[in-house]
């Protein structure tokens, strides 16, 4: 069987019909650009025969990726002048090109509203944050510096800057868009130095802001000129406070420091007040200044009225581990406000510790607080001249600035009062560049200046430590003389010069000064009898004119010396020190003083090692260690320990002192 198979066979395109498609034309797009200065552009490319588009957007950025048609490109741009290319694909992949022009502008910022934030405990620092519509940035220029460099932030930052200097600065703040079109806002403040105790008013560059409350609120405390200077007051600005009518019992008036309170000084605040009335109550509270709940408070009542006084107000329940930036004064306190008006100046801290004859000035230095007046100023620091007559380490250093006042001085309080009936001459330490000026020193009631007693000394050289004398006979010493004013070189004008003075003290008992009759001398261990004999070396601390000489002659025994026995029992009880001026032909030696009753059985000596040799020194002995006794017998031994070797001694103006 045979097997036929047939083919059938056909040529290509056979049977199908060629189609020829048109090229994409007339390409556009829609371009819509977000108001926002986001630099968002939407493209909606269109044309015919296109089904399939791809652009180019013209600002160096890579080609896009190909959609289809109806859908949409979005780019972002930067601020300017753009031609973008749009191509157009159809099925068979022809292609057609367009370009249109595009601009891009950034509206702009609108709305700006820019926060300036003070900082009353940093009265040197601002904080600035911004708001804007259309904006894409901010630069703040502070006003401190020329070709001051912006410094940048965003919406929602906050932005500080702290000054170097006070004055009136001006801050501008500019809102950006993104491209050319900002929008600007300047405000000029005003940087003042910290507000930090002590608070006098003073200072032009302060700000002295205080907010009243429970009434005339809007009012504050002005600063005006002092209404009636005194010798408590004589500052030349002070604080105005009105407790307006009808306010609350509590109204008062508050500020805030811009450093807490340093209590170094002391527990004390003190204040100077002028009151309409005597009597009234004044309250003073500090708080801390993130929490409230954390204060003290203290109150005492106005003495005087229409004239200035200080008031003390007893901080010592404080937590010294917490910190006081807040103070606030309620004047008539729990009585309702009637219009009155009341003056308050110098709040500054105090010591509790007791402050009062003698005065050494060898504590730390910050409890001594000192106020000036009139152009002068004082302050405890190191003795810059330690030696001679004054060895102590720390003296006060009082300035009468150049041009200040011929009464210019400073005051102080005292914790205890003077007691004139110790003595009514007082010896003051003091150093001068200048000889023959007189010092008036001044003690007063603090709570009545119209109390006082004051009386002038002579410096009699000059850049050097000299003692002076202040008598202050007819002093009563009933009266609280709790107050010390110290004026150099008063009823002269000052010069810029620097005094200082040190050791304030009774003058004490003088026991012998060998000026008069002599006291009968008893000597022993084979020395000649001690004389009173001329001044050998009138100089320096000792220029008084008769002196006692005591000769250890050759091979006297180590233990010689003399005594005398003064008229009256020595008052240990009052003044516990014996000061002995005494000139020695070397230094280095032991001179034993040594006290003893009648009958000797009650007894104490003091050793001291001198230090001066052909020259006058002071040597003081301390017997507040000297057992209970009436002591009526003084012995002085020179070069103790040592034999005789025909040295002459010289003694004089021996005293009592504390």
């Amino acid at each position: 069987m045979l097997l036929l198979l047939g083919m059938i066979s056909c040529t290509e395109d056979e049977g199908l019909t060629k189609i020829d498609l048109e090229a994409p034309s007339n390409i556009d797009a829609t371009i819509s650009i977000e108001q926002d200065n986001s630099g968002e552009v939407t493209f909606t490319p269109t044309g015919q025969n296109a089904n399939e588009f791809f652009m180019n957007f013209g600002d160096g950025s890579e080609l896009s990726d190909t959609i289809a048609a109806g859908e949409s490109f979005k780019h972002t741009y930067a601020e300017g002048n753009y031609d973008v290319e749009l191509f157009a694909l159809n099925i068979a992949n022809d292609m057609a090109q367009a370009t249109k022009p595009l601009v891009v502008s950034f509206l702009p910022p609108e709305n700006l509203e820019v926060t300036i934030t003070r900082f009353p405990a940093d009265p040197l620092s601002v904080s600035v944050s911004a708001s804007a519509d259309n904006a894409a940035g901010f630069e703040v220029t502070f006003g401190e510096m020329a070709d001051e460099t912006p410094l940048s932030f965003n919406l929602d930052e906050t932005v500080s800057y702290t000054y170097g200097s006070v004055g009136d600065f001006e801050i501008t703040v500019t809102a950006l868009s993104g491209g050319e079109a900002t929008t600007s806002y300047s405000e000029t403040i005003t940087i003042t130095d910290p507000l930090v105790f002590p608070v006098d008013f003073e200072s032009a560059t302060v700000d002295y802001t205080f907010y009243n409350f429970g009434g005339g609120e809007s009012a504050g405390v002005p600063i005006i000129s002092n209404p009636a200077p005194n010798a408590v007051n004589d500052s030349e600005t002070v604080a105005s406070y009105t407790k307006v009518a009808g306010s609350e019992t509590w109204a008062g008036t508050s500020t805030t420091l811009s450093a807490p309170i340093d209590f170094t000084n002391g527990t004390l605040i003190k204040m100077d007040v002028y009151s309409p009335q005597a009597g009234v109550p004044v309250l003073f509270k500090i708080e801390n200044g993130s929490d409230n709940s954390i204060f003290v408070e203290s109150q005492q009542p106005t003495t005087v009225a229409n004239e200035w006084e200080t008031l003390t107000f007893d901080m010592s329940a404080l937590d010294l581990s917490t910190t006081y930036e807040i103070l606030a004064i309620f004047f008539n306190f729990n009585t309702a406000g009637t219009g009155e008006t009341y003056y308050f100046d110098n709040i500054r801290t105090a010591s509790a510790v007791n402050i009062s004859l003698p005065l050494r000035f060898e504590q730390e230095a910050a409890i001594y607080n000192f106020i000036g007046f009139g152009g002068g100023s004082a302050e405890v620091i190191a003795n810059p001249d330690a030696g001679g007559l004054n060895t102590s380490s720390q003296v006060v250093r009082q300035n009468k600035a150049s041009g200040s006042q011929p009464w210019a001085g400073v005051v102080t309080d005292l914790t205890e009062k003077v007691d004139f009936n110790v003595s009514t001459t007082l010896t003051m330490k003091v150093w001068s560049p200048t000889a023959n000026i007189p010092i008036l020193l001044k003690f007063e009631d603090p709570n009545d200046p119209n109390t006082f007693v004051e009386t002038t000394s002579i410096v009699p050289e000059a850049n050097k430590w000299v003692e002076v004398e202040f008598d202050f006979a007819g002093a009563n010493p009933d009266l609280n003389f709790g107050k010390m004013a110290v004026f150099f070189d008063f009823g002269t004008a000052g010069t810029g010069a620097d005094y200082y003075f040190d050791d304030l003290n009774y003058s004490g008992l003088d026991i012998e000064d060998f000026e008069g009759t002599a006291p009968t001398f008893t000597v022993f261990g084979n020395i000649d009898p001690v004389e009173v004999v001329s001044n050998p070396n009138p100089t320096g601390i000792n220029t008084t004119s008769q002196v006692a000489n005591l000769t250890k002659n050759t091979g006297s025994e180590v233990w010689a010396g003399s005594f005398f026995e003064p008229n009256t029992p020595l008052d240990l009880a009052t003044f516990p020190k014996i000061r002995v001026l005494t000139h020695s032909p070397k230094s280095g030696i032991t001179i034993k003083l040594k006290l003893e009753n009648q009958d000797a059985s009650v007894t104490h000596e003091v050793d001291i090692t001198n230090t001066v040799a052909n020259d006058w020194e002071e040597l003081v002995y301390d017997f507040s260690g000297a057992p209970d006794g009436d002591y009526v017998r003084i012995v002085i031994f020179f070069d103790f320990g040592t034999a005789g070797d025909g040295s002459e001694y010289y003694y004089d103006e021996i005293k009592l002192v504390n």
